[in-house]
């Protein structure tokens, strides 16, 4: 099984002791897995015969969406990374050096700013499985309930993620907003 090889390399570098890929990540690859699992689903209706024609066109105006949606999941995996890699490096920066604290806040903004962006994606991601689980068929209706738990579980990742950062965060209008986000992931459940 060719795909294993990438499981592996991924799950090698998280369970290393690298800083990086860390929960950001890890959270992104979720949401990814997730979404892969109800375009699974949603294919795999569109194949079977006893697909009623009433749903297809809904399931075939899905597909790409999801695939946009699992295509910003995974760049996500990548952005969180470097993210952290940027925070990493601004601390490195003099204490003396004058544009420390900036760089550092900003830094940390961004670290807060990719499971943000993740957690949208992925509520989006759910969105459009409410919109169409009732249509697949119901032989893998299990994939589409663990695509929903994985969904979830990315948005609680994401929200640890978020709230770890905002605790540093010292700019008041940054950590307003951010704390909107959280709110907006606490009514997703």
């Amino acid at each position: 099984m060719q795909w294993t090889t990438g499981a592996e390399q991924f799950l090698s570098a998280l369970s290393s002791s690298d800083p990086t890929p860390g929960g950001g990540a890890a959270a992104a690859m979720t949401g990814a897995m997730g979404c892969a699992l109800v375009m699974m689903a949603i294919g795999t209706t569109l194949k079977r015969k006893n697909t009623p024609a009433s749903v297809r066109p809904v399931l075939e105006q899905s597909l790409p969406k999801l695939g946009a949606l699992h295509t910003q999941l995974k760049k996500y995996m990548q952005q969180d990374a470097l993210a952290y890699e940027g925070y990493l490096t601004a601390c490195k920066l003099p204490k003396d050096n004058p544009s420390r604290t900036q760089a550092v806040q900003d830094a940390l903004w961004y670290a807060a700013s990719v499971p943000a962006d993740t957690a949208t994606v992925c509520q989006e991601v759910l969105k459009e499985t409410a919109r169409t689980q009732d249509l697949i068929d119901k032989i893998i209706v299990s994939d589409v309930n663990c695509a929903r738990h994985l969904l979830h579980g990315a948005l609680q990742c994401c929200a640890e993620n978020i709230r770890i950062n905002a605790t540093y965060i010292t700019q008041q209008a940054r950590k307003e907003k951010l704390q909107k986000i959280l709110e907006n992931l606490a009514g997703t459940r």
